[in-house]
């Protein structure tokens, strides 16, 4: 009784994994994975690209961008980097961690 039960699970278990397999989408093709590797910026020879190759290939890289467009808080957030940036060129405060400070407070409301 035992031994027709386990053939019987085991016999589920096959089937279950072939119609998943089938059922599952194709892997893609090194060809669409290069293409979006050059299409996100991965390079071509070093270990980033590599590494972006493989999980591509093996179908853990989505292909749809999902892409939002950004929040009004985002973009807000956008100006008002570009504002405290202009702010600081304007004021000589162009790099090192003077500026990063003068940003900050920039972009906290403390600078305007």
């Amino acid at each position: 009784m035992r031994t027709i039960v386990v053939l019987i699970a085991a016999t589920a278990v096959t089937v279950v994994g072939a119609v998943t397999s089938t059922l599952a989408a194709p892997r893609p093709t090194f060809a669409a994975c290069e293409a979006l590797s050059d299409q996100r910026g991965s390079g071509r020879s070093d270990r980033t690209h590599r590494t972006f190759m493989a999980d591509c290939l093996a179908g853990k890289i989505p292909f749809n961008t999902g892409v939002r467009p950004p929040t009004p808080a985002q973009t807000a957030q956008l100006q008002s980097y570009e504002r405290c940036e202009a702010l600081a060129e304007s004021r000589g405060s162009t790099t090192g961690r003077d500026h990063r400070s003068f940003i900050n407070q920039c972009m906290a409301g403390k600078i305007r």
